[in-house]
C-alpha cells in the first residue's frame, strides 16, 4: 500500500480536472449506477484494447441510447451505432463482454416510473466484425413485455459458468410495489424462458445481479424503504428454477436499492461499494456465503453521491463524488481498498465547481495497467444539460495506449522515409469541449475570439479564461468571416457589409473596427490567408464567384494593417489558399488552387514581389503548410479525387518533392506544438472519392519530427455535413492547444465549437 499511496499523491497534479467527451441531457446521464455501462475488449492483431460505452444522450443533438468505442482508454469516443435511438424513451443499457462480442440488455430508466406498454426489456448481441474492426447489432429480443397496467425497468444481465444468459428486471405492480423477475436463455439469447418472480418490495426496486464463479448472486433493495438489503443465491449446477430462499444481506439497506457498484473478486466472492439509507458510502466484501463488516468510504451524505469501482488483481479502486455545495458543487475522488480491506487515503481527481453526477467504470482491468479511468456526468448544476466527462488515476509512468489507426482497410498513416509509426512522442488529452461558439481566432495572449454558434456573425465575443466564459466585444464590424490576430490585441478581419467584403482592423480587441480596405467580391480563405515577415503583413485573396482563373492580389502592409498596397498580382489562378512565412530566410510561400491548370506552390525571396513556381498541377492543391528542415515546405494536399490521393509532401527550395505519408482525407491545418513536434488536421468531405469506405472522420495527427506520424484524435461528421474539420488554431499561455471544430457530431445543432487539448509528454 505504501507504493500505491505514493502513486495516488502523484496523480493530483496530473488529473486536476475532468475532460469532457460527449454532450448529454444532464449530470445524471450515467444512471443506473448498478449497471455496467463500460466493457473492455482485446481484439488482437496488435491493436490496442477497445472500450465500449453505452450512453443515453436524452435527446441532445437528437440522440438517444448510443454505443461508443475508444482505443485510448476513454480519452476520446467515437460512435459505433444506435442501441435505441428514440430519445423520448430514455433507455439505459447493461453491457457484458463475451469473447469479442458484446451482449447487452436495455430498459427504461428515469426519475419517475409509471405503467406503460413501452417499458419493455430487450436483449441484444453486438457481434464483432474482424474485417471491419467494428461491432454490428443483431435484432433485439424482447425479454419482458409490458402492457398498459405495468412496466419493467432497471434490467441487469449475467452469464453463468454454463454459458446461460440471465436477465433480471423489476416489474411495477398496481399497488406501487415492484416484483424482481428473472428469465434465462439456454440458447445464446435467441429465446428466453418463462418469467420467474424472485421477491417483491413495497416500492420501486433496484439491485445487482452478478456471476461469481459457479454462483449467481442477486442483491437488492427499494426506494425510501429503510429496510435491510436482501439477497438470493443460486448454484449453476441446480435446476434453472431453483434459488436459495430470500435472506438478509446486511442490516443498513441500500439507497434506492441501486446506489451501488459491485464486481467479482475473482475468488468466488464480491466487492461492493454502496450508499446506505443515510446517504453515506460504505464498502463490504462478500466471501461467497455472507457479507463482512462495513467500512466507511465517505461520511458526507448527499442524494447525488454515487460510487464506481474497478478491480486490478486484489486492489479495488473506488471512485465517488463528494458534495461541497448542494446540487451545484461536487468534487470527484478516488480511494483504494487493499486485499485486507484497508482503505487508502482519498485523492481529489476533479475539484472544479460543477455538479458531478452518476459515475461508471469498467469492472476489471489487467494487472500492469498504467491507469484507471472513470466516466461521470458533469453539468453546471443538477438541472442543466452537461457532458459525460473522464478522469483517470495514473498508477505509473507507462504511456497511454496508442489510438486506433482507423476503421477497417483504406489509406491511413503509412511509413515515410524514416521508421513506421510507433509510440507517439506526446498525447493530446481533452481538457474542455464547447459547442457554444464558433471559434475565429486565438491571439498571442491566449484570448479566444468567436461568435455565438447560432447567433449573428456580427456579434464578436472573447474569452480570456481559456474558453470557459465569453463576453461581448462589439457588433459594429459587419458579418465576420475570418479574423487574424496581430500583436498587442490588434486584430485583422475580413467581413461582409451589404454583400461586399472588407479587410478591416481593430486596435481595441474587436470593440471597434476601422481602416477598411474594400475587396469587392474577394475574401479570405481563413487565418492562413495572412502571414508576417519582419514588420510586413501579407494578405492573399480568395474567391468563389467563378471557376475560371481570375486576378488575385497579394496585399502588403508595413504599418500594422492601417494601410495596404498591392505587392503582386496572380493571373493564372482561381484560389489563393495559404501563405507560409519563413522568418529565418525571409522566404514567403504561397499555395494556389484548384484545377490542374490553376494549382501551384510558389516561392518568393524578395518579400512577395516576384515568384517562382516550384510545383504545378492538381497535386499542388494545399490549404496549409509549415517551413520544415532545410527551409523545405511541409504541406498536406487537399486533393479530393483519385488518382491523386492526398499525401503529406515535403517541397525543397530547389523544387524536389518527397512524399512522407498518405492521408485519409484532405489536410487543412499543420501547426507547431509548444515544446516541439507538430499537429496536422485532416478533414472529411462529401465530395470526391479519396475516403475509405465507411470513413466519416476528421482527424488530428501528431509527430515529433514531421516525418513519422500517428493519429491522435478523430471527429465524426455531423449528419448532412459537406465538410467536417478539426484544426489547431492557437495556443494558450499554458501550452494547451485550441482546436476549431466544424460540422462535427456532438457539437450542437450547428455542429461548430472548439476543444482545448493538453499536450502530455
Amino acid at each position: 500500500m505504501t507504493g500505491l499511496a505514493g502513486a495516488l499523491l502523484a496523480v493530483v497534479v496530473a488529473a486536476a480536472s475532468g475532460s469532457a467527451l460527449v454532450p448529454v441531457s444532464g449530470g445524471n446521464a450515467l444512471t443506473l449506477p448498478a449497471q455496467r455501462h463500460i466493457v473492455r475488449i482485446e481484439t488482437g492483431s496488435s491493436r490496442p484494447p477497445t472500450w465500449l460505452v453505452a450512453i443515453q444522450h436524452g435527446g441532445v443533438d437528437g440522440k438517444g441510447l448510443v454505443l461508443y468505442r475508444s482505443e485510448d482508454a476513454l480519452r476520446t469516443l467515437r460512435r459505433v451505432g444506435d442501441i435505441q435511438p428514440n430519445a423520448a424513451h430514455t433507455d439505459r443499457a447493461e453491457l457484458l463482454a463475451v469473447g469479442m462480442d458484446v451482449a447487452l440488455v436495455y430498459s427504461y430508466e428515469g426519475p419517475q416510473l409509471a405503467a406503460s406498454s413501452q417499458h419493455d426489456v430487450y436483449f441484444q448481441w453486438w457481434r464483432y466484425q474482424p474485417g471491419a474492426d467494428t461491432w454490428a447489432p443483431e435484432p433485439a429480443v424482447r425479454v419482458f413485455d409490458a402492457d398498459a397496467s405495468t412496466a419493467y425497468s432497471r434490467a441487469l444481465l449475467a452469464r453463468d459458468s454454463q454459458g446461460r444468459l440471465w436477465v433480471q428486471a423489476f416489474r411495477l405492480e398496481l399497488d406501487g410495489g415492484a416484483t424482481a423477475v428473472v428469465s434465462v436463455s439456454t440458447n445464446g439469447g435467441q429465446h428466453f424462458g418463462s418469467t420467474q418472480a424472485l421477491d417483491k418490495v413495497r416500492r420501486r426496486g433496484g439491485g445487482r445481479l452478478l456471476s461469481l464463479g459457479t454462483k449467481l448472486v442477486f442483491l437488492y433493495g427499494m426506494h425510501d424503504g429503510w429496510e435491510p438489503a436482501r439477497m438470493r443465491i443460486r448454484s449453476d449446477s441446480d435446476p434453472e428454477g431453483t434459488w436459495a430462499p430470500v435472506r438478509q444481506a446486511f442490516s443498513d439497506g441500500i439507497y434506492h436499492g441501486a446506489a451501488l457498484s459491485a464486481v467479482a473478486d475473482g475468488k468466488d466472492g464480491m466487492h461492493l461499494v454502496y450508499k446506505d439509507e443515510l446517504e453515506q458510502l460504505y464498502y463490504r466484501h462478500f466471501d461467497g456465503n455472507s457479507f463482512g463488516f462495513r467500512v466507511l468510504v465517505e461520511s458526507s451524505s448527499d442524494w447525488a453521491t454515487q460510487p464506481a469501482i474497478t478491480r486490478i488483481g486484489d486492489t479495488l479502486y473506488v471512485f465517488y463524488n463528494r458534495v461541497r455545495t448542494l446540487n451545484a458543487n461536487y468534487e470527484l475522488r478516488v480511494r483504494t481498498v487493499g486485499e485486507d480491506g484497508t482503505l487508502g487515503s482519498a485523492v481529489t481527481l476533479d475539484g472544479d465547481a460543477t455538479f458531478k453526477g452518476y459515475l461508471n467504470a469498467v469492472d476489471v482491468l489487467p494487472e500492469g495497467s498504467g491507469e484507471v479511468p472513470c466516466l461521470f456526468g458533469e453539468a453546471v448544476d443538477a438541472g442543466s444539460r452537461g457532458w459525460v466527462s473522464r478522469v483517470s488515476l495514473v498508477l505509473d509512468e507507462a504511456p497511454p495506449p496508442d489510438p486506433d489507426p482507423g476503421p477497417g482497410p483504406g489509406p491511413g498513416p503509412g511509413p515515410g522515409p524514416g521508421p513506421g509509426p510507433g509510440p507517439g512522442p506526446f498525447v493530446l488529452e481533452l481538457v474542455r469541449s464547447h459547442s457554444t461558439h464558433e471559434l475565429l481566432a486565438v491571439d498571442g495572449a491566449g484570448t479566444l475570439y468567436g461568435i455565438p454558434a447560432e447567433g449573428p456573425r456580427s456579434r464578436l465575443m472573447a474569452s480570456t479564461d481559456g474558453g470557459r466564459t465569453f463576453s461581448d466585444r462589439g457588433q459594429r464590424g459587419g458579418n465576420l468571416w475570418t479574423v487574424a490576430a496581430m500583436e498587442g490585441g490588434t486584430l485583422l478581419s475580413v467581413a461582409s457589409h451589404s454583400g461586399e467584403y472588407v479587410l478591416q482592423r481593430s486596435t481595441d480587441g474587436g470593440m471597434t473596427w476601422g481602416n477598411p480596405l474594400r475587396l469587392g467580391t474577394y475574401r479570405a480563405r481563413g487565418p492562413q490567408s495572412f502571414a508576417r515577415l519582419g514588420s510586413t503583413w501579407f494578405f492573399l485573396e480568395y474567391q468563389t464567384f467563378t471557376s475560371a482563373a481570375v486576378p488575385l492580389r497579394l496585399w502588403a502592409s508595413t504599418d500594422g494593417g492601417a494601410t495596404w498596397s498591392v505587392r503582386s498580382m496572380f493571373t493564372a489562378q482561381r484560389h489563393g489558399d495559404a501563405l507560409v512565412a519563413d522568418p529565418a530566410t525571409g522566404t514567403l510561400w504561397a499555395t494556389m488552387g484548384s484545377s490542374e491548370a490553376q494549382a501551384a506552390v510558389l516561392r518568393s525571396t524578395d518579400g512577395g514581389r516576384t515568384w517562382t513556381s516550384l510545383l504545378r498541377g492538381y497535386e499542388a492543391n494545399a490549404q496549409t503548410g509549415v517551413v520544415h528542415t532545410g527551409g523545405a515546405l511541409l504541406f498536406g494536399q487537399s486533393t479530393l479525387f483519385e488518382p491523386e490521393h492526398p499525401k503529406l509532401l515535403s517541397l525543397s527550395p530547389e523544387g524536389t518533392v518527397s512524399s512522407l505519408m498518405e492521408l485519409p482525407g484532405p489536410a487543412y491545418s499543420l501547426t507547431a506544438v509548444p515544446g516541439g513536434g507538430w499537429v496536422m488536421g485532416t478533414a472529411w468531405s462529401r465530395h470526391g472519392d479519396v475516403h475509405a469506405s465507411g470513413d466519416v472522420f476528421a482527424r488530428l495527427f501528431i509527430s515529433e519530427d514531421g516525418v513519422t506520424w500517428q493519429e491522435s484524435r478523430r471527429f465524426e461528421r455531423m449528419s448532412g455535413a459537406d465538410l467536417t474539420r478539426a484544426d489547431v488554431w492557437g495556443t494558450l499561455p499554458s501550452g494547451e492547444l485550441v482546436v476549431r471544430v466544424e460540422d462535427a457530431s456532438g457539437f450542437g445543432s450547428a455542429g461548430v465549437g472548439f476543444q482545448v487539448l493538453r499536450v502530455k509528454r
